[in-house]
Parts: structure tokens; sequence; C-alpha cells
């Protein structure tokens, strides 16, 4: 789909500035955007060896990231970034540390000529090429978010490349280079350029920022997205239009799946820990327990509820259980294929059969998986369930997540309220 009709997309654009007041919120980011820069030049730029102090660290944080620790539903942020909290906090004391990565980092975000700041982002690119910090991931989304923190009037907000590409062909833009083939910092500055620049010729002036909340504006993102309302006898459901195939080819990829034992063994760890018995299909038993040593009793050979045979069949195969006794606490499907359907079935399958099962449901997958997902837990079939709709009760965590719980210190004193830090639910906005 493109836009073609001028007249519909002022529409738009006239609905968006009566429920946007984008001078007040420009004013707010001229604010947020000075306590970013004096940050980089008072905490990461400053020669000695101290590390920054978590508590500055997570100030700009909140500016960066969305799910930022201490972020509320009033507090503005550039975007979901997809990146934890300690990785945050690690990457921004690797630029302190690190003089050589910070003063690249610095020299692109002040950079003012388009060709040069492309070939920055390229350099740092090339420099970080060995290293797991996020920085300089596919996506762009580190780079793109530190872009628009520094400065909100010129850089987008929109830091997934995936959505620029996305919505320059809803536009009906043309690219000036071959998509798949140019170097991230064109894609980076040159789809920043086309959008800022389409968007003053549909009416749509103001900041980059504003440009970004526009595109976001949900009448807005529902056609460049593929989304759309529909009204049911029990509400709204939110309808998702393929542009692509849904169901991938599931062929199994043998590193996805190590992979995603481990992320198995990862969860039964971190339930463990904090003090519950753990439940795992017995298909997967033989390979997670090479990666998980089990301690007498923690693992459970036979699940102690009390439900109908059809229902425990359902339950025994879902890939990860949180028990307290004899009551399930968390589930967690983790992904295991480009398929992420079949885990979800598993979970409606368990809300359809006990619709006042009490049980906090999570899809895990990597971070690249992140909008399949979202987009498969609104399906209209799961928003159907009998009381509540999936998206309503099944949240998203990443592997990378996991990850960073399982290396939190004190995790036995921990309760499990942890995983929600981390959770992200279909209904939150990107």
């Amino acid at each position: 789909m493109s836009v073609k009709n001028l007249r519909d997309f002022s529409t738009l654009v006239r609905w968006f500035q009566e429920a946007y007041d984008a001078e007040s919120m420009d004013q707010r980011w001229m604010k947020l955007s000075q306590d970013v820069q004096q940050f980089w030049v008072n905490k990461i730029l400053v020669s000695d060896s101290a590390p920054i102090p978590d508590a500055d660290c997570d100030n700009v944080i909140r500016i960066l990231d969305r799910n930022g620790k201490g972020n509320s539903k009033d507090t503005e942020a550039v975007a979901r970034a997809m990146i934890p909290q300690g990785a945050w906090q690690r990457l921004l004391n690797e630029f302190h540390s690190n003089q050589a990565l910070g003063q690249l980092v610095y020299s692109l975000l002040i950079e003012k000529d388009v060709r040069q700041k492309a070939a920055l982002i390229d350099e740092l690119y090339v420099f970080n090429s060995d290293q797991k910090n996020y920085l300089t991931g596919k996506s762009g989304n580190a780079i793109n978010a530190f872009l628009s923190a520094y400065d909100p009037n010129g850089n987008l907000s929109i830091i997934s490349l995936n959505d620029r590409r996305t919505i320059i062909d809803f536009l009906g833009l043309s690219l000036p280079f071959d998509w798949d083939s140019a170097s991230i910092g064109t894609k980076i500055t040159v789809s920043n350029r086309l959008i800022m620049d389409a968007a003053r010729h549909f009416g749509l002036a103001g900041s980059a920022r504003t440009v970004s909340r526009f595109f976001y504006f949900e009448p807005v993102k529902a056609l460049w997205k593929g989304e759309h309302t529909v009204k049911t006898a029990t509400g709204e459901v939110s309808v998702t239009v393929p542009t692509e195939s849904d169901e991938e080819e599931a062929t199994e990829d043998p590193d996805s799946i190590r992979e995603s034992m481990q992320i198995q063994a990862i969860l039964a760890r971190i339930g463990t820990e904090m003090g519950f018995t753990i439940w795992l299909p017995k298909s997967d038993r033989s390979r997670v327990l090479k990666v998980w040593q089990a301690q007498p009793g923690e693992l459970l050979d036979e699940l102690p509820l009390g439900y109908d045979p059809t229902t425990i069949a359902t339950i025994e195969q879902i890939d990860v259980l949180w028990l307290r006794r004899r009551s399930i606490v968390r589930a967690f499907e983790v992904e295991h294929t480009t398929s992420i359907y079949s885990g979800l079935l598993r979970m409606a399958d368990l809300v359809a059969m006990q619709p006042n099962l009490n049980i906090k449901l999570h899809i895990v997958a990597p971070v690249e998986r992140r909008e399949k997902v979202m987009k498969e837990i609104k399906r209209p079939v799961f928003s159907l369930l009998e009381g509540r709709a999936l998206s309503e009760i099944c949240t998203y965590l990443s592997f990378d997540s996991m990850r960073e719980v399982n290396e939190l210190k004190h995790l036995s004193r921990m309760s499990d309220e942890i995983i929600e830090d981390y959770e992200e639910t279909a209904g939150d906005v990107a």
C-alpha cells in the first residue's frame, strides 16, 4: 500500500495535530536532549577510571528506552529499544572506559553533514564488529536511539530500520540506493531524510520527534503496519492484514534449537533459585539437562494437578513451568523454530479449557522476532477466548532479557515479579 491521495493524508495530519501538542512536547524534548548531551560531556568523555554510577546511567536510559527502569506512561522516551537495563548500563560505561569507542560514537552524534555521519556510523560498525554489546545490531535500534535522544529535532525516533523501510514503501517513496546492499550508515541517514522530507511534503511540519509520533499515531500506524481494529460482540479486536506469509517455513535450524534449549535451562535455573519446582516436557529433558543440572526434587516427574486428562496433556507440552506446591505460577513457551504459532496455540488451548486459570503466560523469543510475536498474539482467534484475550494475559520476553535475569546476583532473595520488569505486552506501542 502507498499513499497517493494528498487530501486523505492531510486529514490524518489534522487529526494528529489536534491530538498531539507538538510545541509543548518539543520543549520537553529540548530539556531531555540537554540532559543527554551533558551526560556525554560530564560523565562519558571525562578522563577518569571510576565507573559511572548506575543512578546516573538510569537517568539517561529512561530517555533512550521506553522500557528503562523508572519510566511510566507519563514519562517521555525515544522508543522501545529492546535492550536490557543492565546492558545499557554496561554500554554507557564501556563508552567511558574505552575512549576510542566513546569518542567515535560522540563524533557521529554531533556530526551535521549527512554523508560524513553515514561514514562514521559505518566506521563504528566495523570498530565494534566483534563485540556483543547491543550497539551495532542490523536493525539500528541502539544507534538510532542515541541519535534521537541527542538531537530529537533532527533525528527520527523511528529507531527500527524495518519500520523505516515499511514507512518508505507505504509512502511510495523512491530509494536512491539498493536497500539490501547499502551500508547501515546509508540506511540510517538517508531513511531519516526521506521520511522527514515526505512528511513536510504532506503538510506535517515540525521536529523529527513530531514526525515520528505521527507515524505511530494509531490511525496512521494502522495503515502502514497493516493493523486494523474491528468491533465484535465482546469489544474491539486488532486484526493484522498480512504483508508476507504469516507462517514461515518452519525448518529446524540446529543452532536455533540449541539456543532454545539453553533458554529453557536458564528459565529452569532462575525458577529453582527463586524456590519453584520445575516442569519440562519429557521430550526436551535429556537435552535441557545437559545444560541445567537439576538437584533432587527440583524437576517434577509428574504434574501434581487435578485437571482433566485433556488439560493435563496440554499443560505437559508447555516448555517450562514454575510451580509452587500444587499450583502453576508461570508458564513459558520458548521459540523453537521460525514459527511462533504452535506455542501460542498451546497457551490459547489452556486458557480456553480453563478460563479461570490464574497463570502468568510468557512467550520467550529472540529480540529480532519481537514484532512477529506481537502480531501473532494479537491474531483475532486469540482475541475471542472466553473472558480474556490472549494479548491481555500473555507477554513477550526476549532471550537476552532472560540471560540478563540469569546474571542477577541474589536471585534466591528475589520475587518472581522481577520477570515483569522485562516483559512486554502486545498492547505496548513502539
